[in-house]
C-alpha cells in the first residue's frame, strides 16, 4: 500500500512539474534566438495575420512592463522587444501561469525575462488583443539562451 501511495504521490507530482516543461518542449515560435531586426518583423507578421499562430507556443525575450489601468483596477503585464535601433519596441501582453501578486512578485520594471506562453486573442470593450496565456516567465541578465 505504502509502494502504491508513493508511486501515485511521484505521479502526480511530476504531472504538475510537466506543464511548463511541455510548454517548453512545444514551442512553434521562438523569437529568443532572433536578432532584433528578425524579431520585429516576426511579431509583426504575426499581429497582422493572428490566426496563422494562435493556439502556438511562443517563445520570446524582452523586458518586462507594466500597466496598471486604474479605471478598471486592472494590470497588464507584457514582454517588450526593441528593433536593432531600439527605436521602436513591439511585444506581447502575457497572463503568468499560478498565482502571483503585483507588484511583490514580478520583476522590476524594465528587467530581462524571458516568457513562454500560448498564444490567444480576447475581446475587451469591442477591442480584439493578443496574449500569451499561461505563461512561464523566468528572469535573465539579457541572454535567451538561459
Amino acid at each position: 500500500m505504502l509502494v502504491l501511495f508513493i508511486c501515485a504521490a511521484v505521479l502526480f507530482s511530476a504531472c504538475a512539474a510537466s506543464t511548463a516543461d511541455d510548454r517548453a518542449a512545444n514551442v512553434a515560435v521562438d523569437l529568443s534566438i532572433l536578432s532584433g531586426t528578425v524579431v520585429y518583423s516576426q511579431v509583426y507578421n504575426i499581429l497582422v495575420d493572428p490566426d496563422s499562430c494562435i493556439g502556438k507556443i511562443i517563445r520570446m525575450a524582452g523586458f518586462y512592463s507594466a500597466y496598471h489601468d486604474t479605471q478598471r483596477d486592472v494590470v497588464y503585464h507584457s514582454c517588450v522587444i526593441p528593433d536593432a535601433t531600439a527605436c521602436c519596441a513591439q511585444g506581447f501582453e502575457f497572463v503568468w501561469a499560478g498565482e502571483h501578486l503585483w507588484p511583490e512578485d514580478y520583476p522590476e520594471e524594465g528587467a530581462d525575462i524571458l516568457v513562454t506562453g500560448r498564444l490567444e486573442s480576447y475581446l475587451e470593450d469591442g477591442s480584439l488583443f493578443l496574449r500569451l496565456a499561461d505563461s512561464d516567465m523566468i528572469l535573465t541578465d539579457g541572454d535567451a539562451a538561459e
